[in-house]
């Protein structure tokens, strides 16, 4: 087993990263595209620090429910100390089987999980058991083919990113999502593209929290040598510094509705 494990330093750096100006605004792009109601029920598989539950929640109001499950018990005890709104709850479960009845909610969110769940069928076959007739789902995921990344060394940099993919059961899952979700029962109605961008190497952007992940990850599992992954992180550094930084990144949007 290669994927990320969110012990409790990898949850607090998580949630740093989850903090970022980026991942904020990707936040408010997912809600925008949710349409919740006051008095709605939503689930998120895989809800890691918390932020979009507690977003989640702040809509739907106290007449509504937001329960958020993921595999990790750092991140979940994580969340809920911060948790101070009664109609939002966590809970350790897998997305592949959460012990709620079926059509209990209106809304499933997933967001940057699916591609590291190893049996994602399973998980997109349960989000259609969980939602109610007519209900939605959105779920997220990354191609990871389609980040770039200036680098004076592209062999270098190639190399890294490929030992990076085995931080994930499914690198490309975007290409097959939508017809995975239709073999689940489920409608695909609007497939977006949100893009990420960075001109700066700086604390309060993505890629210099994902750049910490990928060179901790690569160093420790992959042949690749110490010195190889610190001096391609060191390079990103240098680039900044002289105005030449450059990274991009694509998250996929799929939503969907179970039909009535």
């Amino acid at each position: 087993m290669t994927e990320l494990k969110f012990t409790d330093e990898g949850a607090r750096h998580l949630e740093r990263l989850y903090r970022t100006s980026d991942i904020v605004a990707q936040r408010d792009a997912t809600l925008r595209r949710l349409s919740l109601r006051r008095g709605h029920a939503v689930i998120d598989l895989g809800s890691g620090p918390g932020f979009l539950c507690e977003s989640m929640a702040d809509i739907v109001g106290p007449a509504g429910r937001v329960l958020g499950v993921d595999i990790s018990p750092d991140l979940v005890a994580l969340s809920a100390r911060r948790n101070t709104r009664e109609w939002l709850s966590y809970r350790l479960a897998d997305a592949t089987a959460v012990d709620e009845p079926d059509a209990s909610f209106d809304v499933v969110v997933c967001t940057q999980v699916a591609e590291y769940i190893a049996q994602v069928d399973r998980a997109l076959s349960e989000a259609f058991r969980l939602l109610k007739p007519g209900g939605r789902a959105l779920f997220m995921a990354t191609d990871w083919d389609g980040v770039i990344w200036h680098s004076e060394d592209p062999a270098r940099m190639a190399a890294v990113m490929k030992a990076w993919e085995a931080h994930c059961a499914h690198p490309r899952l975007p290409r097959t999502l939508g017809p995975r979700m239709r073999s689940a029962g489920l409608e695909v109605e609007d497939v977006t593209v949100y893009p990420l961008l960075n001109l700066e190497w700086t604390d309060d952007t993505y890629s210099k929290g994902l750049s910490a992940s990928i060179a901790k990850f690569v160093a420790k599992r992959s042949s690749l040598g110490g010195d190889v992954v610190a001096a391609w992180h060191d390079e990103l550094a240098q680039l900044d510094a002289q105005g030449r930084y450059f990274f991009s990144s694509s998250r996929f949007i799929f939503v969907a509705s179970k039909p009535l």
